[in-house]
């Protein structure tokens, strides 16, 4: 199973995460919550933007390194 977060607006789904395009798959379309023009564009560029990518980065990892340099103490 995978996830993809998106936006439905105007008819038309616009997805913000990479998708499988080689294969088929059922899909369940779930409308979470609706979108206030306000905070429209800060959560439309917050989904597309790659600022927060260093969240899933596994050199980024610093309280990783914390966890192992503690590790031999104890």
């Amino acid at each position: 199973m995978l996830s993809v977060n998106g936006i439905f607006e105007a008819g038309k789904i616009k997805l913000f995460g990479d998708v499988p395009k080689e294969k088929r798959f059922k899909v369940i379309v779930t409308f979470v919550e609706e979108i206030d023009e306000e905070t429209s564009a800060v959560r439309e560029f917050s989904a597309q933007s790659r600022g927060l990518d260093f969240w899933i980065a596994q050199e980024e990892d610093l309280y990783q390194d914390y966890l192992d340099s503690n590790k031999d103490k104890g």
